[in-house]
């Protein structure tokens, strides 16, 4: 059974085995969340070039079979090679090193995985069906996005913000004013806050 948590891997470690479309989205997702990122491959898919040249030092591309050598000290490990031999390998190998791995085709050899996922901004949703329907999770996430279209980090922020004024003044009737938040805009919220902030009567 897997237990939903979130990691914070900035500046982290982290190795990829394996260069093709998947391998390729694993690094991308771990770049986009300021991961240090080391793929390892015989060949690779023509885009993680265009990851070198947006992520420069960050991305580390090494032409060459798996080796154990190249996962010691990782902070995690992904394994995306089309060998179920090799990728085995490196979850054994992971195991003696007490690093985290996700083998992508095999739940049974991964001792995390990843979910499909919305990102906006500190909104993070994530969803899972633990490997069995990823065409589930698929749908299911694009379905939120649609529903939650007009949220962005500006909103997010926004809602910080007020929640933070409500909570220090208006702490007496917080559930009301905080579900009356969530009924507005962000153009009527950004004018609820100058109201919060001038103090006039809420």
């Amino acid at each position: 059974m897997f237990y939903p948590i979130m990691l914070d891997i900035k500046n982290r470690d982290i190795v990829v085995i394996g260069g093709g479309k998947v391998g390729y989205r694993k690094a991308t997702n771990f770049l986009n969340f300021e991961g240090k990122v080391k793929v390892i491959s015989e060949h690779f898919f023509t885009k993680f070039y265009e990851l070198e040249n947006k992520y420069d030092k960050n991305i580390i591309l090494i032409e060459d079979t798996y080796k154990k050598e190249y996962i010691k000290g990782s902070f995690l490990v992904v394994a995306a090679t089309s060998s179920a031999r090799i990728n085995e390998r490196i979850s054994k190998d992971c195991d003696d090193e007490e690093i985290l791995c996700n083998v992508v085709d095999s739940l049974e050899n991964s001792n995390f995985i990843c979910p499909s996922f919305i990102n906006k901004g500190d909104l993070l949703l994530a969803i899972s069906t633990m490997g069995k329907c990823p065409f589930l999770s698929k749908k299911i996430r694009e379905d939120l996005e649609k529903r939650y279209s007009k949220i962005d980090e500006e909103y997010i922020i926004l809602l910080g913000k007020v929640r933070n004024i409500i909570l220090s003044k208006y702490n007496h009737k917080k559930d009301k004013l905080l579900k009356y938040c969530l009924e507005l805009n962000k153009e009527e919220l950004k004018d609820f806050y100058e109201e919060l902030i001038k103090g006039e009567n809420i």
